[in-house]
């Protein structure tokens, strides 16, 4: 089995990744807003929405939403939120590889580096040619993926950190064109072990990927601030283009 489908539906996903906070999806959805110019009630979809923070900040901008993930997990979180938020999302529960709507969107985002999962380079480059037929004409695509270059030259081989009944420790290494992380999680002497193994495109790979599929380049950032892209020491690429 593919690594993400058992890890993303796990229950010990969002013990690990419970730093993902507001603020930082705030700052990306207004930098996104910032940069595009698409009608008010148009229609944006979220490809691997995860529990649905941007989705549920688009859609309380008067967006028409929809959020796709492979996790039932994830998305049975992301519904309780947008609940909670009186949003409408239409939440679908599919492989993004198979995900085949019968309309066109004006926004498409996928966020957190939520592509390079897949092993073969075909596979990961085929999500992007979908994107590109699945947007309207005009349309506005981002990408949010991590700089290879600063993971490379700041990677922090192991972490230990203590939760409530227990520890998380997790050991990461880079194999070939791969960042690798080894998930341990002990609750009181009950071990669960994950494995995520993530492809490190370079910004100059994820930039012709984009162009060569005919996209337009509008903007390079390296951060959810909006600070401009440095090959060195930005965190993040977020491409932002349109169709």
């Amino acid at each position: 089995m593919e690594w993400f489908k058992h890890w993303f539906n796990s229950k010990e996903y969002l013990k690990v990744y419970k730093h993902r906070d507001e603020k930082e999806a705030e700052e990306l959805l207004e930098l996104v807003l910032k940069n595009i110019s698409i009608a008010e009630n148009g229609n944006v979809l979220d490809l691997a929405s995860g529990f649905g923070r941007h989705a549920i900040l688009f859609a309380k901008r008067g967006f028409n939403v929809t959020a796709v993930d492979l996790s039932e997990s994830l998305l049975s979180i992301a519904k309780d939120n947008a609940a909670a938020e009186g949003v409408n999302i239409n939440f679908v529960h599919s492989d993004i590889r198979q995900f085949n709507p019968v309309v066109y969107y004006d926004l498409i985002v996928n966020l957190f580096t939520s592509i390079g999962y897949f092993e073969k380079d075909e596979e990961n480059y085929f999500i992007l040619r979908k994107v590109y037929d699945l947007l309207a004409q005009n349309g506005f695509f981002v990408l949010d993926y991590f700089n290879k270059n600063f993971v490379v030259k700041n990677l922090v081989a192991k972490t230990v950190e203590e939760i409530d009944d227990g520890t998380i420790t997790q050991n990461r290494f880079i194999e070939g064109e791969r960042i690798v992380k080894e998930i341990t999680i002990d609750r009181k002497g009950k071990v669960n072990k994950f494995h995520e193994s993530v492809r490190m495109f370079s910004s100059e790979e994820l930039l012709n990927m984009i162009q060569k599929l005919g996209f337009n380049k509008l903007n390079v950032f390296g951060d959810f601030s909006g600070n401009p892209f440095e090959l060195e020491t930005s965190p993040r690429i977020i491409i932002i283009v349109n169709k």
